[in-house]
């Protein structure tokens, strides 16, 4: 079941490189080919399939035949195989339009062939048993289950927590390291510039002021963080549009209000859900911490480049 989590994920960069909608979102054909690769691949050892030691992506329907297994969209794959070895050997990128098809035709491959060679949803394969944290793994899996029933409200909710106990985890650490060893992050002075806010006559009246600076500071700084370690931005959008608000809480803990009606729409949902279990697998494996340098060790190098 991981390969087959793998083979989730290499789509989902695929869609990621497609959704671009670039000259080179191309590229996604790539990643597209390494997914349905991996998942004959899983699926020739399930099966009494006899291949070649590397046989290439085409073996593999007259193979499954061979066995009684007939794999769907064979043609529409080899037209994408073929287009595919041109990005690859040639770096002859497909037009957007014919990018869309395949794309269309990956992922009815994907969806038919799932029950047919492992009896399970293709859409069952969560990408969510492949992050770390538990607590966050437990809030995108309960978002994933309640996204798939239509409870939209809880999906959100846990799509919003997760994805904030993700920024928590890489700005801080956990557990959460020493303000000497953090790396610069350009949300902690909006979050100081709102503590001081907050504090009963420390500003008078722009105590309001300054903590609606502080707000869009701190959304500013989770775009850059967004933009920088190239997470789906628009999935960003779509998760702070759609999603509750969030209040941070002492101790860590984090609250979700809804200020409006919650979105009953699926395409929505996933895209939220998908977003934050993106962010928490590409986040989670950065550094939090900053490298630490011997005082002495700066003064020799200086003294040396003076003498």
């Amino acid at each position: 079941m991981r390969r087959l989590t793998i083979v989730r994920y290499l789509y989902s960069l695929g869609l990621d490189q497609e959704r671009r909608g670039d000259q080179l979102s191309g590229l996604a054909l790539l990643s597209f080919h390494d997914a349905v690769e991996l998942f004959l691949q899983v699926a020739a050892e399930l099966h009494p399939v006899t291949l070649k030691r590397s046989p290439d992506l085409m073996e593999y329907w007259p193979a499954f035949a061979a066995a009684n297994i007939r794999l769907p969209y064979q043609e529409q794959m080899r037209r994408f195989n073929g287009a595919r070895v041109e990005v690859k050997h040639r770096g002859t990128l497909p037009s957007r339009h014919d990018v869309e098809a395949f794309r269309g035709s990956i992922t009815r491959f994907l969806t038919e062939a799932a029950p047919i060679l492992f009896g399970i949803e293709f859409d069952s394969i969560s990408l969510s048993s492949l992050v770390r944290s538990d607590e966050i793994r437990r809030e995108l899996m309960a978002a994933e289950a309640a996204a798939h029933v239509g409870r939209s409200e809880v999906a959100l909710e846990c799509a919003m927590r997760a994805f904030h106990r993700t920024l928590q985890l890489h700005r801080y650490g956990d557990p959460p390291l020493s303000l000497d060893r953090r790396l610069f992050d350009p949300t902690e002075v909006a979050s100081d510039l709102k503590f001081w806010g907050r504090e009963p006559g420390k500003f008078g009246e722009r105590s309001r002021l300054l903590e609606a600076v502080a707000n869009m500071g701190e959304r500013l700084g989770e775009a850059v963080t967004v933009v920088a370690y190239h997470l789906d931005y628009d999935g960003y959008r779509y998760l702070q549009t759609y999603g509750p608000a969030v209040h941070l809480m002492a101790g860590g803990n984090i609250l979700t209000e809804w200020t409006s009606e919650p979105t009953t729409d699926q395409r929505v949902i996933d895209r939220c859900v998908a977003f934050a279990v993106d962010a928490a697998l590409r986040l989670e494996g950065k550094a939090s911490a900053a490298p630490q340098t011997s005082i002495t060790t700066e003064i020799s190098a200086d003294d040396n480049a003076l003498g």
